[in-house]
């Protein structure tokens, strides 16, 4: 049984919540604001906390047994099975007393009792204060277990309390000890008090941490008991089991029952904070910490804020809140540490560490020695009093130290003005000369400030290339100008000072007056003044100065420019002027103030001065310049002018003008007060001369002719072939010498000039003297401009394309002559013809022949006709019609042998009635069905021929299902009707197979006796009583038929009536003999229908016959008017024809077809009328009267034969309408023009290729297009007269069928009658149909051979095009050798002038030594006199710099002498360059003349392929291909290689340019190496793949457009079996609808 907790620890938990239960979730008072303690919340700290158990049941899975008193159930435990496992997860998870969890562990069974423990070890994750520890006993409670503790991870394992029925043997303790006050209350009791073994199941074990603890009641000041009470970790040990003893016996059974099983496990407790936090949460880490408060941090909140330790940390009680304080640092710093002597002298311990601003103490109250600061407010500053100017470091409130004297500043850490180096003993005074420094010295060294161009310790000296060191110059000294060619120079002695003046006293000197535009004044002048009278208030106007303040004033740089005005008053007096200075290009403006003073009187008439100081660093000149274009201005000051002071008011007149500047004198000038220092005296570079280096020495001359003194001077470049003008640098050449530098040879001579004797240039070995160039490594004279027509060295060959022998070298001189090829040979193209003899060798355009005078085997055409592109065209055989070898064909006509049945140029088609073209054998007969098929033609592959309607199979010989009748008109539908009929299939007379109860001709009535039924559309039979109704129609029908025989024995007609009808009644009579009496009556109906049918037929037929002689006679006629040919038959006379007698005959011939064509017209329409009048007669047969008395009877009959009429006048009028609707439709089908608008888009599709091969031929050649036009139409007429002639022929020769004779005649006579007529008839429109094939057929043919043409002439040009890029890489190698000897030529002179330019440097070195040695020896004199006690270290000092200058001069020294060699040798080697360079120089003017060809050439091809590419896309217009590369790419790869050509004309034009202008040329074996390398890259980009993947793309375009082609072939052949489909849709299109019939139904 459990065991109730006693009632103090009742009253001890009840009493410890009470006291926290204000301050649960706050750290602060509610109502004042006060910090209190915090608590966090009471709770179970192991629920869903994972237990670790050292032993768990279930693994391997086992049985075990409950005991329940006095019995015991087996259950099974499993770690596998969910279901039945029993983890140490359920100690702490949530589950009620109904359905309970529990952990067990294994059974005694596996050895678990003593010794033997079992642990759950519990980690709380952070220090916890336990309240209590409660468990729960799933079975019953051990015989003894303990609780342990421990206060971090890492630490060892304190005893909570023990439970034991043995204490004194397990524990070694006492079960009834108790702790006594005063003693540790930190020792662990044990108690038998749980160890009992009932209750069996369910018993509570309650450890309260706090019970039996003396302190527990002043819990707050006890820190025993505070650490007792902490815990992270618990660990519960199971040591022994209670048992009944019956384990003694080892019964398995009895052991499985003994095991430790706990269902609940929880700790009631606190997250510990120390009462300064109210609630732990997890950190960034996932770790529990406290939420501190109160200023605290840790995970405990065990200690207080960085900077909160003005008092120690405490724990927070129930009296007050020890909340951390915050340390008093002055706001100085962000730091404290706690200082316990300084909290037990003070209260307060916080102390500052890190003060800032440079305070100190312990709340960073005072500041560092050797600080300061005003107030205590304000930051501490250092008081960096300097240690060797300043009596102390220490300084006053306001930061300034006690100073040395002669030393100054708050910091005492500068000298006083005058004074230097700071020193121990305070500050040295300066030694500066004013001329040359400005302000006083540099405080800390004694440095002399010195001005620009100054230098010098005591700024007493110029720097090089500066001179007249004066105290008023801003820079100290002036640059030397020395016309910009020298920094070298110093202050002239011949040279005075003088003012250019005007003072106004005599006149107006010159000086004028200049207004806006131009416009100039004269001035109005007084004695010793001049005014101007404004133009107008805008326009005040200038004062221009005379000649004499203008030109050359270079003597006048730096000095003063003063200008003096006067007025009657003096605010009167000018308050500004405005100069303005023009030169050079440039114009200055400077606006002046008058010059400070005071106005002077002269005459008691006030006076302003304005004065401007000409050099570049005045400010008031606008805009800034250089010093050198400064000077450039001055040099050549072409106006001066100042403004009209005075204004519109004429407040001020110009009373004087002064500028400074100075004049050259014969001998020094003395005093120098009288002297002019600002005048230089340059010395000069190599090459200059003059005072100012303004000349050229002998030798030299302007870099840029006539450029004037600042233009550089360089040596003159003649050669030694004379001397050159020092200004425009023009030579006078002599020696045969020619050139600006005498570079190049006079023309008829050659050598190199270069070489600079008198024998460089010799006469040229060529004719008529000529020019001529010699080769460097051979020496041999190539002459490079020979005759037209000639080459060679000697000019001794002729030049490709012609042929002869100019010198006579094999035989007698024959000049050279253009070779002629008939224009069939490339004349860009190398050796096309022998140079003796001249015969062609490279024939073109598939020509052949010593002068390409013919087509070659293969192909035809003219060869000497220069008006068409494409001369010689091949013969293209058909290989399936062609009999013999492919490649043989009329040289001319191009026509080749055919087989048998087969026609067209080519051999490619089947003659008309023939198909079934194959390789020799030919083509096979159609053999078309005459009666069936409307044309002896059929299709050309299939053989399949055009049958007539109703009509069907390949020979149209058979008639089509549910057709009848086979005849030359076709076969006739059955039109059986579809529910009578047992077959749509009708009899061979067209009367159908009829179902029972069905009769008539179509199967659409009903028998007699049978009536329609509407429902099932079926005819059922009649009741019985109609039968009787039917054998009395059968006998009225019998009776009948003998009146009709009665009838037909009395005859009243004609004789000639009587006679046809005597004999029709013999063959009655014989064919009723052998019939047995056959009906008559309905066969002679039969016959008389057909008659009167054949008869419509005919005269229809007639009437289009009509027609089509009609359309021939017109066509013939527009013919005879198209040839000039009278309807006699004579040709015009203004009609020039060369063969007249030939034209005539050809008229004749038109004239009597037209003839023939009229009377066949003629007779054709009288044909029509003849038959449309004629009257076929009904006629019976008679019959033998032999019942006269059946007349009697015929009147009874006469009832019934009229109800009968009318029956059939009904069955008559349904017929009517049911052709009428049949009428309709044919209509619709005839006046749906869709077939029509095919034909009529085919017809245009032909017209526009027409118009595609007519414009192409334009294209080419107007002229020849003109009269191949012409030559076709006469071919066209002639083959049509012959094909018509022909015809007439075969229909006059055609047999009559009447007669059985063959006629001659042409014409038929008026006696003939209608058969004869119908056979010429049809001939004529078979002949216009075949015209028109013909038409057809022409047409496509035209556009195979525009096809054909195509081809071929793209095959030239694309092997012209593959061989301009042949030649092109023979360019990329001459330009790669010219590219070569350009690079070294100019890599030579660019070396040679940096060589020059080294040794000048180093010239100039040299003499800046020499000219400052004795400068230099003379300061050390003076140092020598004035430091005597340095002496020895300055002249150790001047010994170090005289071997350092002795080391500098030897190297250069022999720089300068390795110069002069290695120009010596630049020298040599560019007199053998330049021979080179003249070679390439012809060969690059050969190569650009053959670049000028090739690119011409390009040309001619590029306009040749853009007419073939317009030809192409025009005929592609209609085609539906896939869209490839065109003519477009192949144009941009041609236009591509056209710019690279002419990009490399141009470079070598510049290369011949440089070659012949090129100077002096050194250094050559390295730059022969670079220009090795440069040509290797250079052959590898021209032998790149870009060319060849650039020639590629051509033979791509030229394969996709053969590819094009075989498309438009194919096209073709569609186009020719649509034109087939359309003749055989327009021979089976109905003449005109057929005639409703009323007898057909009978």
């Amino acid at each position: 049984m459990d065991t109730p907790l006693t009632t103090p620890l009742v009253l001890l938990l009840l009493r410890f919540l009470l006291t926290i239960h204000g301050a649960m979730d706050s750290c602060y008072d509610d109502h004042e604001d006060s910090p209190s303690r915090c608590m966090p919340k009471f709770e179970n700290a192991a629920f869903n906390r994972t237990v670790i158990a050292s032993n768990v049941c279930g693994s391997p899975p086992e049985e075990y047994c409950m005991q329940t008193g006095s019995t015991r159930s087996y259950h099974r435990c499993s770690v596998s099975e969910p279901a039945l496992s029993h983890n140490a997860s359920l100690l702490t998870d949530f589950h009620t007393d109904e359905e309970p969890t529990w952990w067990q562990s294994q059974s005694m069974f596996y050895g678990v009792q003593h010794p033997n423990s079992v642990n759950l070890t519990l980690h709380l994750g952070k220090a916890y204060e336990i309240t209590y520890v409660r468990l729960k006993f799933y079975t019953s409670r051990p015989e003894s277990f303990a609780i342990y503790k421990r206060t971090r991870e890492d630490g060892p394992w304190i005893p909570y309390q023990y439970y034991s029925a043995s204490c004194s043997k397990t524990y070694g303790k006492n079960a009834k000890g108790y702790i006594r006050p005063g003693e540790d209350e930190r020792v662990a009791l044990c108690t038998d008090e749980f160890s009992d073994i009932s209750p069996l199941t369910g018993g509570n074990v309650a450890f309260s941490t706090l019970e039996g603890r003396p302190s527990a009641y002043n819990f707050d000041q006890s820190t025993v008991l505070q650490d007792w009470v902490t815990a992270t970790d618990l660990l519960i040990s199971l040591d022994r089991l209670n048992t009944f003893g019956d384990e003694f016996f080892k019964d398995s059974k009895v052991l499985r029952s003994y095991y430790y099983a706990i269902s609940d496990y929880s700790v009631g407790a606190r997250c510990k904070c120390n009462g300064h936090g109210s609630e732990c949460v997890l950190d960034e880490q996932g770790a529990l910490v406290c939420h501190c408060q109160h200023h605290t941090v840790g995970v405990d909140c065990q200690k207080c804020h960085p900077f909160y330790q003005d008092r120690p940390w405490g724990r927070a009680t129930g009296d007050t809140a020890n909340q951390c304080i915050k340390c008093n640092c002055s706001g100085r710093s962000d730091a404290c540490v706690f200082d316990a002597e300084q909290y037990r002298a003070t209260g307060s311990g916080g102390r500052c560490v890190n003060c800032r601003d440079h305070t100190d103490g312990p709340h960073c109250e005072r500041c560092l020695e050797n600080h300061h600061r005003r107030s205590p407010l304000d930051p501490c500053r250092p008081c960096d009093c300097n240690i060797l100017g300043s009596v102390t470091l220490q300084c006053d409130a306001e930061g300034r130290c006690r100073c040395r004297a002669s030393v100054t500043g708050d910091k005492c850490d500068a000298c006083q003005p005058g004074f230097h180096s700071l020193g121990p003993g305070g500050c040295r005074p300066c030694d500066c000369d004013p001329r040359g420094s400005v302000e006083v010295c540099s405080a800390s060294d004694g440095g002399c400030h010195c001005k620009a161009n100054v230098e010098g310790q005591s700024c007493d000296r110029c720097k090089p290339g500066s001179f007249n060191l004066q105290e008023n110059s801003p820079a100290g000294c002036m640059s030397c100008f020395c016309s910009g060619h020298s920094l070298a120079c110093r202050s002239s002695d011949y040279h005075a000072a003088v003012d250019i003046t005007t003072d106004f006293l005599e006149d107006a000197d010159g000086w004028s007056g200049q207004f806006s535009g131009g416009q100039e004044y004269p001035l109005l002048w007084k004695e010793g003044e001049v005014y101007l009278l404004p133009l107008s208030e805008d326009d005040p106007g200038f004062y221009t100065a005379p000649a004499k303040f203008l030109g050359n004033q270079l003597l006048s740089y730096g000095q003063l420019l003063s200008l003096t005005f006067a007025a009657e008053a003096q605010y009167l007096l000018p308050h500004s002027v405005t100069v303005l200075l023009e030169g050079s290009g440039t114009t200055l403006s400077a606006h002046l103030s008058p010059h400070p003073g005071p106005v002077l009187h002269l005459g008691l008439v006030p006076q302003q001065t304005f004065a401007l100081r000409l050099h570049e660093d005045e400010t008031r000149l606008r805009p800034s310049l250089s010093s050198l274009e400064f000077r450039r201005l001055l040099f050549n000051l072409t106006a001066l002018r100042i403004s009209n002071a005075g204004g519109h008011n004429y407040t001020s007149q110009l009373s004087g003008v002064t500028l400074a500047s100075a004049a050259a004198s014969s001998s020094p000038v003395t005093p120098s007060p009288l002297a002019a220092p600002w005048v230089e005296v340059c010395l000069c570079p190599p090459g200059y001369g003059g005072q100012f280096c303004e000349l050229c020495a002998p030798g030299f001359t302007r870099e840029v002719p006539n450029g004037g003194p600042l233009s550089p001077c360089v040596p003159c470049s003649c050669h030694h072939h004379g001397p050159c003008h020092p200004e425009t640098g023009v030579c006078e050449c002599s020696d045969f010498t020619t050139g600006p530098t005498c570079t190049r040879c006079l023309d008829g001579y050659y050598g190199n000039p270069l070489i600079g004797t008198t024998n460089d240039c010799q006469p040229c070995p060529c004719p008529d003297r000529t020019s001529c160039a010699q080769i460097t490594e051979t020496g041999d004279v190539v002459c490079t401009n020979c005759p037209p027509g000639q080459r060679g060295t000697r000019c001794e060959m002729c030049e490709d394309g012609f042929h002869g022998d100019p010198q006579g070298r094999s035989g007698p001189v024959r000049p050279c002559q253009r070779c002629n090829c008939n224009g069939n040979v490339d004349p860009n193209a190398l050796g096309v013809c022998d140079h003796m003899t001249g015969r062609c060798l490279k024939c073109l355009g598939n020509t052949e022949g010593d002068y390409c005078q013919r087509c070659r085997p293969g192909y035809y055409g003219d060869a000497l006709n220069h008006t068409v592109a494409q001369k010689c065209k091949p013969c293209s055989c058909s290989p399936y019609g062609t009999s013999g070898s492919l490649e043989e064909c009329d040289p001319y006509t191009g026509r080749c042998p055919c087989l048998s049945h087969v026609t067209g140029r080519n051999c490619g088609q089947c003659e008309v009635g023939f198909f079934n073209l194959q390789p020799g054998v030919g083509c096979e007969r159609c053999n078309c069905n005459p009666i069936g098929s409307s044309s002896m033609a059929c299709h050309p592959i299939t053989g399949q021929c055009m049958c007539r309607p109703g009509v069907e199979g390949r020979l149209c010989s058979i008639c089509r299902m549910g057709f009848f009748g086979f005849s030359t008109r076709g076969c006739r539908a059955c039109n059986c009707d579809p529910m009578g009929s047992s077959s749509m299939q009708c009899h061979t007379n067209g009367s159908c197979p009829c179902r029972q109860g069905f009769v008539g001709y179509k199967c659409d009535q009903c028998e007699l006796n049978f009536f329609h039924n509407r429902a099932t559309h079926q005819c059922e039979e009649c009741p019985v009583c109609y039968g009787l109704v039917k054998e009395q129609a059968g006998r009225l029908k019998a009776r009948l038929q003998d009146l009709e025989k009665l009838l037909a024995r009395f005859d009243c007609r004609t004789d000639y009536g009587r006679q046809y009808h005597m004999h029709q009644l013999h063959e009655r009579q014989r064919h009723k003999r052998g019939h047995q009496g056959e009906d008559s009556l309905p066969n002679a109906l039969e016959d008389f229908l057909a008659i009167q049918e054949a008869k419509e037929a005919f005269v229809r037929r007639f009437a289009l016959l009509e027609v089509s002689t009609h359309s021939l006679s017109a066509q013939l006629n527009t013919v005879t008017t198209a040839l000039n040919c009278s309807v006699s038959g004579e040709v015009q006379p203004e009609e020039e024809v060369g063969d007249k007698e030939g034209w005539g005959t050809l008229c004749r011939g038109l004239a009597g077809s037209v003839a023939v064509v009229t009377r066949a017209r003629t007779q054709l329409k009288q044909a029509t009328l003849d038959l449309d009048n004629m009257v076929v007669p009904f006629e019976v047969p008679p019959v033998p009267n032999r019942w006269n008395w059946a007349v009697n009877e015929s009147e009874v009959l006469m009832k019934s034969h009229t109800e009968m009429s009318g029956h059939i006048e009904s069955i008559a009028a349904k017929a009517f309408m049911v052709s009428n609707q049949t009428y309709s439709l044919l209509m619709d089908l005839l006046e749906d023009n869709s077939t029509e608008e095919y034909i009529s888009n085919l017809t245009k599709q032909l017209a526009d290729m027409k118009q595609m091969k007519e414009n192409l031929t334009a294209q080419v050649n107007e002229t020849l297009a003109n009269r191949l036009a012409l030559e076709e139409e006469s071919a066209e007429v002639r083959n049509a007269l012959g094909e018509l002639t022909s015809s007439l022929l075969e229909l006059s020769q055609r047999p009559n069928p009447t007669s059985g004779t063959n006629r001659s005649d042409p014409g038929l006579g008026p006696g003939t009658n209608r058969t004869e007529f119908g056979q010429p008839a049809l001939g004529s429109e078979g002949v216009h149909l075949n015209n028109r094939t013909a038409e057809l057929a022409l047409h496509v043919q035209s556009t195979e051979e525009l096809v054909s043409k195509i081809r071929e002439e793209m095959e030239p040009r694309l092997l012209t095009a593959q061989k301009n890029m042949a030649a092109g890489e023979d360019i990329y190698k001459l330009t790669a050798k010219a590219k070569m000897s350009k690079v070294m030529a100019l890599s030579s002179v660019v070396t040679g002038k940096t060589v020059e330019s080294e040794v000048i440097a180093l010239w100039r070195e040299l003499e800046g030594m020499q000219r400052e040695w004795p400068h230099k020896q003379a300061q050390t004199k003076t140092a020598l006199k004035k430091e005597k006690q340095l002496r020895g270290k300055v002249l150790e000092d001047i010994h170090k710099k005289l071997n350092q200058t002795e080391r500098v001069l030897k190297p250069a020294l022999a720089n300068v002498t390795h110069s002069k060699a290695t120009t010596e040798q630049a020298e040599r080697t560019a007199h053998v360059l330049s021979k080179e360079a003249k070679v390439t120089l012809t060969r690059a003017k050969h190569m650009r003349k053959a670049s000028t060809q090739l690119t011409s050439s390009v040309d001619t091809s590029l306009h040749q392929l853009s007419e073939m590419e317009n030809h192409t896309a025009q005929a592609h217009a209609k085609l539906r291909t896939e869209p490839v590369e065109s003519l477009v790419v192949v144009k941009g790869n041609i236009e591509a290689a056209k710019r690279q050509l002419e990009m490399y004309s141009l470079t070598l034009t510049q290369l011949i340019s440089k070659i012949d202008s090129s100077e002096a040329l050194e250094r050559f074996e390295r730059i022969l190496t670079d220009t090795a390398v440069r040509l290797a890259v250079l052959r590898g980009s021209v032998e790149s793949p870009a060319l060849s993947g650039k020639i590629q793309t051509l033979r791509s375009a030229a394969q996709d457009q053969a590819s094009q082609l075989t498309n438009l072939e194919q096209d073709l052949q569609e186009i020719r079996q649509e034109r087939d489909s359309l003749k055989d849709i327009a021979l089976h299109l109905p003449q005109s609808c057929p005639q409703a019939s009323g007898t057909e139904g009978k």
